[in-house]
């Protein structure tokens, strides 16, 4: 008799999984879990569950945040569904603009509509899959890919940015992706576009030009991090230190640290400021000359 009231209840295994699923569960789970149609419908009834979309449902709750939304939408479109597009663009935090509802791309021929849910069909590979924070989404490169499709240009290079700042820009995994997916916006600024983090090193690219200093490698990985530029066959390092990108003590520590660390290697380190871009460009490119000339 002891080992009846040692068994879990039902809520107390729904609340296990809705807790594990940003409170979100599907009609699916509920069966598994041993819940008879009537339990859903007398919960649902009650209250203690409500309806998010067909089979989806959000427990004790309408689920405020943006992740359970997120969820139940894929939830709702089916085994190999993801979330894409703008939505996995907020999800990665690449860009913060998402639509009015929900992106979500399926594999599937399947023509029917998902009433609160905008429906992408396309193919995909493994490789454009993910999962993050719980929730399956496209990968940040097929992300990026996606987007070429719905923004414009400077919406879209904006993305690309703000994705190497968060180090997950990937351009081989960015140009594979391009291939089951074309866009020749995104083609043209991976092919032709130096590719930097900020207006402060697109201006530090503009004096290498207009000087005629050798063009560097941009986001380098080098000594644990990535640096802004790098000129590898005279060990020459430039960063271009912009507020928004280090004004923590935490990366105040962390720049001091790789410094120190490159030096050490052998290292010749410049760092550059907006003013002395916007300022003094010509100073600028004198310094890096005489650094380029004497390694």
């Amino acid at each position: 008799m002891r080992a009846l009231f040692d068994q879990p209840s039902s809520d107390r295994l729904i609340a296990t999984l809705a807790g594990s699923q940003y409170g979100v569960v599907t009609r699916a789970q509920l069966v598994t879990l041993g819940l008879a149609r009537g339990a859903i419908a007398g919960r649902l009834a009650a209250g203690r569950m409500h309806r998010l979309h067909a089979g989806v449902y959000a427990v004790g709750h309408e689920a405020p945040r943006r992740e359970a939304r997120w969820l139940a939408a894929v939830l709702a479109c089916g085994a190999g569904a993801v979330l894409s597009h703008r939505s996995a663009a907020s999800l990665w935090k690449i860009r913060d603009a998402e639509g009015p509802l929900p992106d979500v791309t399926i594999a599937t021929r399947d023509g029917r509509a998902r009433p609160g849910i905008a429906i992408h069909r396309s193919r995909m590979a493994p490789a454009d899959r993910q999962r993050h924070v719980g929730i399956a989404v496209t990968s940040p490169a097929r992300t990026l890919v996606d987007l070429a499709h719905v923004l414009d240009r400077d919406a879209l290079l904006r993305a690309l940015r703000e994705a190497q700042f968060l180090r997950l820009f990937d351009l081989a995994a960015t140009r594979e992706a391009l291939t089951r997916r074309p866009s020749r916006v995104l083609r043209v600024l991976l092919e032709d576009l130096a590719l930097t983090q900020s207006g402060l090193e697109d201006r530090l690219l503009s004096v290498c030009r207009r000087h005629d200093i050798e063009p560097p490698l941009t986001q380098q990985p080098l000594a644990g991090r990535r640096v802004d530029f790098l000129w590898p066959r005279q060990r020459v390092v430039v960063e271009t230190d912009g507020w928004e990108g280090h004004g923590t003590r935490g990366a105040f520590q962390a720049d001091r640290a790789t410094s120190n660390e490159l030096q050490l290697r052998g290292y010749h380190i410049l760092r550059f400021t907006f003013a002395d871009l916007q300022r003094r460009p010509a100073h600028v490119a004198r310094q890096i000359s005489a650094a380029l000339r004497a390694s």
